[in-house]
């Protein structure tokens, strides 16, 4: 097994992050690219640029996402960025964004969710921001449904569906004031909370052996294991560095917790980052909420993870420039890539094989996955 490198697209600036997708219904997947320079490219998957559009006038584009909203068939572009604005897009069939609303926040929006958070049959798009805000948004015209305000910026957030209760979801986001907290889907109302001693970065599901577990983890260094029914810290886990990231896999079961953290060593001007030995690392979680294996010396910028053939795989993008895919079972590195620059973002098309990585020197990078 083995990455092969299918083409590459070198952009005047660092690409961000990528999304891809349908966007204008005519049955073929683009790669939806944006930029610290507050533009959005659209490429085909064959490394074609289809379109350049700037968006946020040379401010940095955060986040995006690719969703049908309406269940009709039709996605839609969702950006979020810098200036603090929420910005909605229909692509048309030569690839120019068509501006549909737009929503102001106070500051940096930080993330981008879509779901029937309010059990309306229609989804609502939730976003979280710097000016310490979470708020669910109509969307059809950006209207506020509810918001909620924190003591300091969001860092994270994620929705909570019960297994047996579809219809009655929450919003479970964590902050930089150091609280953890949860929200009723329908109203907003703020449902439970706890405060930590330091920021919280990260926050995911796990369904443990024990029953539902919320994990959390920032600057105090540690993981928080928390029982989603009893509201109980049950465990928690050190380590040397902040917890930074966080997912759970596979999507079907949420039985592990994918979780990375963060040094600032290469912020030390004086030492060649290629020198620097990281003490950051990965680690994967299971259901007995054990430490399943982990990967020493990796600064992790992005997780992610998907399944294939049934079998489950994680991805990371590194500030040094490495795309690792790794065994989720074993935590063996199957294959591994050395780019240039920081590894923003890495996306999978697990039917197609292919791999698509964004990094700090503007390049765009499609590999498809050889057997």
């Amino acid at each position: 097994m083995n990455f092969k490198e299918l083409w590459n697209f070198k952009y005047k600036a660092p690409i961000l992050g990528v999304e891809i997708g349908d966007i204008n219904g005519n049955d073929q997947q683009e790669i939806i690219a944006y930029t610290k320079l507050g533009t959005v490219l659209i490429l085909s998957l064959e490394g074609e640029l289809l379109s350049e559009s700037e968006v946020a006038e040379k401010s940095s584009i955060w986040c995006a996402k690719i969703a049908d909203l309406n269940n009709d068939g039709e996605n839609v572009i969702i950006l979020g960025g810098l200036d603090g604005i929420l910005r909605v897009f229909k692509s048309s069939d030569s690839y120019s964004l068509k501006p549909l609303w737009a929503h102001q926040f106070g500051a940096s929006i930080g993330g981008i969710l879509s779901d029937d958070i309010t059990n309306n049959g229609i989804q609502e798009i939730i976003a979280y921001s710097l000016d310490k805000s979470i708020r669910v948004l109509n969307q059809n015209d950006g209207n506020l449904v509810w918001g909620q305000v924190f003591e300091d910026g969001i860092a994270d957030a994620m929705i909570w569906e019960q297994n047996k209760d579809r219809e009655n979801k929450e919003v479970v986001a964590c902050g930089n004031d150091g609280t953890l907290r949860i929200f009723n889907g329908k109203s907003g109302e703020l449902m439970w909370h706890k405060r930590f001693s330091n920021k919280m970065r990260c926050v995911a599901r796990l369904n443990s052996a024990k029953g539902p577990i919320i994990s959390c983890g920032g600057d105090d260094k540690l993981l928080h294991l928390i029982d989603k029914n009893t509201r109980e810290e049950i465990k928690y886990l050190e380590f040397e560095d902040y917890l930074w990231k966080s997912l759970s896999f596979p999507n079907s079961q949420h039985d592990k917790i994918l979780a990375s953290t963060y040094s600032f060593a290469y912020f030390d001007e004086s030492i060649h980052i290629e020198k620097i030995e990281f003490s950051s690392k990965v680690i994967c979680i299971g259901n007995n909420l054990e430490i399943l294996w982990e990967i020493e010396g990796k600064n992790v910028e992005y997780l992610n993870a998907f399944e294939k053939n049934g079998k489950s795989f994680a991805l990371i993008g590194a500030t040094t420039g490495e795309i690792l895919m790794i065994d989720t079972n074993t935590g063996e590195v199957l294959l591994e890539n050395k780019k240039n620059s920081c590894i923003n973002m890495v996306q999978v098309l697990p039917n197609e094989k292919l791999i698509v990585s964004c990094d700090d020197d503007g390049q765009i990078s499609v590999n498809v996955i050889e057997d």
